[in-house]
C-alpha cells in the first residue's frame, strides 16, 4: 500500500467549539502522513486559542476576511501540497481513527463515500455514473480529490450553495474521470447545511450546471433518461432509493397499457 500525503483542509468561523471537535476527530487519526490546513475567517471568538491547543497537527493557519465558504475553501486549495485533498469543516468530523486508512486502500482521481448528515445516512452506491452524481449528489466531506484535480477545477464561487457538486461533475464532464465509491461511512457531518436550507434555489443551480458543464448532446440523453423536468429531479432522487418499487411500477404500467389496448382505450 503506497502512504500517500493527504491534505486537510478546515474551513472554520466563530465556531470554535465545533473546531474543537473536528480537530479531535484529526488528532485520532490512526494514518498520520496528512497536512493540515486551517482557513480561519478572521473569527472573533477564541477560535485562535482553541488552535493553540493542536499545534501537533495544524500545518498552517490563514486568518482573514473572504468571500464565503467556497472562497475560503479555494484558499485551503492553493496551499495544499499533499496527493489528495478533502474539506473537513469546522463541526464535522472523521468517521472513525481509521477512516484515511480505508481511503488509502482506494485508487482514483476522485473518490466518494457515504457520510451520516445530521443523523440520516448518506449512502454512496458501489458505482455513480454522471446521472447520479447529478442527481443524488454528494457528501464534501467524504470526497476526496487527487489533488492536481481539484487544481485545476477548483469551487466556482460564482455558486452559492453547490460548487462542491460542480467540482465533481466537471471533471467527469470534461475529461470522463469515474469516481470510485465506497459505501463505507467516511465523515460525520452535523447537518442543516446552505444546499439543505436552500433546496430551491440548489435545485436552480444543478440545473445550471447541467447547462454549463455537460455537452448538448449528453444534456438531451439526461432529460430523455430521468424523463422529468429538472425542477423536480430532487423527487426523483428520493424515489430512487426505494429500487424495488421500480419493478412493480413496470408492471402496474404494462397491466394498464393491457387494460387499455383490450377494453377501455383510454389515452396513456
Amino acid at each position: 500500500m503506497i502512504d500517500r500525503q493527504y491534505t486537510i483542509i478546515t474551513i472554520t468561523f466563530n465556531n470554535a467549539d465545533g473546531l474543537r471537535r473536528t480537530l479531535d476527530s484529526v488528532r485520532k487519526l490512526r494514518y498520520r502522513h496528512f497536512e493540515l490546513i486551517i482557513i480561519d475567517g478572521n473569527s472573533q471568538d477564541n477560535t485562535l486559542e482553541v488552535l493553540n491547543d493542536y499545534t501537533d497537527i495544524v500545518t498552517r493557519i490563514v486568518s482573514d476576511n473572504d468571500n464565503g465558504i467556497y472562497d475560503a475553501m479555494n484558499k485551503g486549495i492553493s496551499l495544499a501540497m499533499g496527493d489528495y485533498v478533502v474539506f473537513m469543516n469546522a463541526g464535522d468530523v472523521f468517521a472513525s481513527p481509521a477512516t484515511l486508512d480505508e481511503v488509502n486502500a482506494l485508487e482514483g482521481d476522485i473518490i466518494l463515500g457515504s457520510a451520516m448528515y445530521g443523523g440520516e445516512l448518506r449512502h454512496i452506491p458501489s458505482q455513480m455514473s454522471l446521472y447520479d452524481v447529478l442527481s443524488v449528489g454528494i457528501n464534501h466531506q467524504s470526497t476526496y480529490y487527487r489533488t492536481e484535480i481539484i487544481k485545476t477545477y477548483p469551487f466556482d464561487t460564482s455558486y452559492i450553495y453547490i460548487a462542491d457538486l460542480k467540482s465533481v461533475v466537471e471533471p467527469m464532464a470534461k475529461h470522463s474521470i469515474v469516481p470510485t465509491c465506497t459505501d463505507k461511512i467516511l465523515s460525520v457531518c452535523e447537518g442543516n447545511g446552505m444546499s439543505q436550507q436552500h433546496w430551491r434555489e440548489t435545485k436552480t443551480e444543478r440545473d445550471r450546471i447541467v447547462e454549463e458543464v455537460i455537452a448538448p448532446y449528453y444534456k438531451a440523453d439526461y432529460r430523455r433518461m430521468v424523463r422529468i423536468d429538472n425542477s423536480i429531479i430532487d423527487t426523483f432522487a428520493v424515489l430512487s432509493q426505494f429500487r424495488i418499487l421500480f419493478p412493480l411500477l413496470r408492471l402496474l404500467a404494462k397491466l394498464a397499457r393491457m387494460y387499455n389496448s383490450k377494453i377501455k382505450k383510454i389515452p396513456l
